[in-house]
């Protein structure tokens, strides 16, 4: 990796086993290099054939499976990539005649068929078993290439238009100049997400209230509490319009059944400088 980041460190941050100072310092270049980000996506990947190929410890699968899933994307990137291994592993069975003969033999008929599938006209286009593993591929395939069409258009402008990097952030009402957490302004087509850790999960939703020079630009309602490992965070996204170079924190409060506020804490940090 030209990043000088170690991939198996990008992958214990995947399944959330870094230590908790590496996992700082990898955010924050996730932060402010796009091309980390882009080699952490790959590395995202290679996990998940690693999980198909039962390739994980039982540990790793664990993680995996109760951590790296938490998101809905990356279900569905498991999902595809299920459906991709499924498909090669058609093609491979197809493209051996031995495997083909012997798997179909059962499911001869003595009538010949009357019709040949349009794409294939050799000797085993006329066996059922044959016909319904080929059109299985062929679907597959098709579902395949409607995928990585969605997922990596022609065009690069027709790409995912907003991406998120992501912060993580601890509470503290107080903040000194040394330790208030720096982020760089997001690049073009990204938003900032932060992951307020919980003291502890005592509601079933929350509010926020981003504040700038006590001045305030965001207000986020109905936000969910999730499990990060052993720790609780409530996600908040921020849109990168809304943001400069300035100190900022965020005001979270639990929402009662009552629907009134209770007050949890504060999160600060600074936002440095802009990144084209």
């Amino acid at each position: 990796m030209n990043s000088n980041i170690d991939k198996r460190e990008m992958q214990n941050y995947l399944l959330g086993t870094l230590a908790a100072d590496r996992r700082i310092e990898l955010e924050e270049r996730i932060l402010c290099e796009p091309q980390v980000y882009e080699e952490l996506l790959v590395v995202e990947e290679e996990l998940i054939d690693q999980y198909l190929a039962g390739e994980l410890s039982r540990s790793e699968q664990k993680q995996f499976e109760n951590y790296f899933l938490i998101t809905a994307e990356r279900q569905e990137n498991l999902h595809f990539r299920k459906l991709l291994k499924r498909y090669m592993d058609s093609r491979a069975q197809l493209a051996s005649p031995g495997t083909s003969a012997a798997a179909v033999q059962p499911f001869e008929t003595s009538a010949p068929a009357k019709k040949s599938l349009p794409f294939y006209s050799g000797p085993l286009a006329n066996r059922p078993a044959f016909a319904f593993s080929a059109s299985l591929v062929a679907l597959l395939g098709i579902i395949l290439l409607v995928w990585l069409a969605a997922r990596h258009p022609k065009q690069p402008t027709q790409q995912i238009a907003s991406r998120v990097t992501v912060i993580t952030l601890a509470p503290g009402s107080l903040r000194s100049a040394d330790t208030t957490p720096h982020v760089n302004f997001p690049p073009k087509g990204y938003d900032l997400k932060l992951e307020l850790e919980l003291p502890r999960p005592a509601f079933r939703k929350y509010r926020s209230q981003l504040l700038r020079e006590s001045e305030t630009v965001q207000t986020s309602d109905d936000l969910k509490p999730e499990a990060k490992g052993d720790q609780n965070i409530v996600p908040l996204t921020i849109t990168r319009e809304v943001l400069s170079p300035g100190d900022y924190h965020v005001r979270l409060s639990g929402v009662l059944d009552s629907g009134q506020d209770e007050f949890v804490d504060n999160y600060s940090f600074r936002i440095d400088r802009y990144v084209r």
